[in-house]
């Protein structure tokens, strides 16, 4: 939508629910919005629809949201993508929100492109910061004032920030992981609005026929107080010979087997985008896209992080930099993971994992 930014204000943050509460990714939404918002010295207001809401948009309110614009619908109740399009198109055009983002999850993907197509405006996707800033473009000779600034990984060891100054909204996917949520503050004061839905008896081409569940996997990357994640660089020795990856994974079980019985840690097993596509028959079925984490895979921000052979491209970094502590393994001493690692360590794999094994297991305490 091209016209006078003037015109619009207030930024929206598009929330999810998982069963009767607020998603977490939600929340870290919320907090992103938040620091937006708070530039801007404008409101942060929450957009939710669905059925049977009951107490999700207070919640938001508790977590940092100003206002939220919640529509309660039975028809809501499945899930159809050209539905709530309708009904976001229908506030965008009414209240002419200056920015809103998304999260970089499915839902969120599905509708923030639709959204943006429809109401002609950009869209910059899977952002891990988000700044406010003013723009000079040396092509218009003209300088955009306070402009949401989108920062998100480029290719190699590069970010990108993009700047979108002609169009309103601002549209924006943020992928979870790299926000901290506000403090939760059930005193917190706001307004919550329900919206009536438009246009509740339009028939769509689309139906939903059939809702099946898909269970949740056991892998639980997200929750883990420590991740072991393996890379390429298992794929050698310290004198270049080719060595089995499988042992390397075996070690990386033994270590998490280790640090769960003797520390009581959460543990999981992760690993680099290139190790997942290189679909080595030694780790078929061990190692799947559910372990990928980076820019493509899933944000983790464990206790521990433990990077064996991993040379630390941005498109891996961003998915793990917020670790309170890492541990990086590798041969190279230039490697790039060692710019972010406390605890770099130039070791082959495969003399450092059993002599950590034993050591965890003799009763050293894993850092933390």
């Amino acid at each position: 939508m091209s016209a006078d930014p003037s015109d619009y204000r207030n930024v929206w943050v598009y929330l999810e629910r998982d069963g009767d509460a607020l998603s977490s990714d939600s929340k870290e939404l919320i907090a992103a919005g938040r620091k937006v918002a708070d530039k801007l010295q404008q409101e942060l207001v929450g957009v939710i629809l669905g059925y049977g809401l009951e107490g999700i948009p207070r919640e938001a309110i508790e977590y940092g949201v100003d206002r939220v614009l919640a529509i309660d619908d039975p028809v809501l109740a499945d899930y159809l993508s050209l539905r709530i399009i309708d009904a976001l198109g229908y506030l965008v055009r009414e209240r002419r929100p200056y920015s809103f983002l998304f999260l970089s999850t499915e839902q969120g993907k599905d509708l923030a492109p639709r959204l943006a197509y429809r109401m002609k405006t950009g869209l910059a996707t899977d952002n891990i910061q988000l700044e406010v800033e003013d723009y000079v473009s040396p092509q218009a000779k003209q300088t955009f004032k306070n402009l949401v600034i989108q920062i998100r990984p480029d290719f190699g060891t590069r970010v990108a920030k993009i700047y979108t100054p002609r169009t309103r909204p601002q549209m924006s996917t943020v992928r979870p992981g790299h926000f901290d949520p506000l403090a939760h503050d059930p005193e917190r004061k706001g307004v919550v609005e329900i919206v009536p839905l438009q246009d509740r008896k339009k028939v769509y081409t689309a139906v939903v026929k059939e809702l099946k569940e898909i269970p949740r996997s056991a892998l639980d990357l997200k929750s883990a107080q420590v991740v072991i994640s393996l890379g390429l660089g298992v794929l050698k020795d310290k004198h270049g010979t080719l060595h089995n990856p499988r042992e390397a994974y075996e070690l990386a079980l033994e270590l998490k087997k280790a640090i769960e019985e003797k520390e009581g840690l959460k543990t999981e097993i992760g690993a680099t985008r290139a190790l997942i596509y290189a679909e080595l028959k030694d780790l078929h079925g061990l190692l799947t896209h559910e372990n990928q984490i980076g820019q493509t895979g899933v944000t983790v921000s464990p206790q521990v992080y433990i990077a064996l052979g991993i040379s630390g491209a941005t498109q891996h970094k961003v998915g793990m930099q917020k670790s309170r502590k890492i541990v990086a393994v590798n041969l190279d001493p230039h490697a790039p993971i060692f710019q972010i690692a406390h605890y770099p360590i130039t070791e082959d794999v495969y003399d450092f994992l059993p002599e950590m094994i034993r050591r965890v297991r003799g009763g050293t305490k894993v850092a933390a």
